[in-house]
């Protein structure tokens, strides 16, 4: 059965931002393109990745029957994760991008597998980018963070070694002077290429 509904769950670029004129964002144009109602949507800035792995999981439970109509969608955010280390330990003794990229991998690790687990269609990518890392022998502290990125289902994952902000920055389609957010036309541009990327490889069923 394919989906008629969209979830939708992210940080502030899945927004709104009328004060910039933007009245859209990528799942709004994700939906009318693959002809699906919006069933619910959580975007918010500054949240993390684990409100998006306990927020989706939560909702998917307290209605499973329009979740099981759904079509889900969401890109990752860690700048809420990073905040909370650098808060937890002011004297920077840990390596608070490597654990941030940690608690990224876990929580998208985690959704993935729920998502499997009942059987909901999904498709993920980034929202900002990653930590860059050296891939290879001299980068021995990170060996763990390939390790779990190699669990990560990247049929179902949207460009994963890019984001939507690098691709923002490079096409110059931020919604006003200094804002990194993306315009009307930049949520449009990017929910076409998704949806391309879903037709491609037949997301749209399990």
């Amino acid at each position: 059965m394919k989906p008629t509904h969209i979830f939708t769950n992210g940080c502030s670029f899945l927004s709104l931002r009328p004060k910039e004129g933007v009245n859209t964002h990528v799942g709004v144009e994700l939906g009318k393109l693959l002809g699906l109602k919006e069933a619910r949507h959580f975007g918010a800035g500054g949240r993390g990745n684990k409100r998006l792995s306990i927020s989706t999981k939560v909702w998917c439970e307290r209605y499973p029957e329009i979740a099981g109509k759904c079509f889900s969608y969401k890109p990752w955010e860690n700048r809420a994760t990073e905040a909370f280390y650098k808060h937890l330990d002011k004297t920077a003794s840990l390596d608070i991008e490597q654990l941030a990229h940690f608690e990224s991998l876990e929580a998208t690790i985690n959704l993935q597998n729920y998502f499997k687990l009942k059987n909901y269609p999904y498709v993920m990518y980034k929202t900002l980018p990653d930590p860059k890392l050296i891939r290879d022998k001299r980068d021995l502290k990170n060996k763990d963070i390939y390790t779990l990125n190699g669990l990560i289902d990247q049929k179902r994952y949207f460009r994963p070694d890019y984001s939507h902000l690098e691709y923002t920055e490079e096409n110059k389609q931020h919604c006003a002077p200094g804002d990194h957010h993306p315009s009307a036309e930049g949520h449009k541009d990017w929910a076409q290429q998704i949806k391309e990327f879903i037709d491609a490889n037949n997301l749209l069923s399990i």
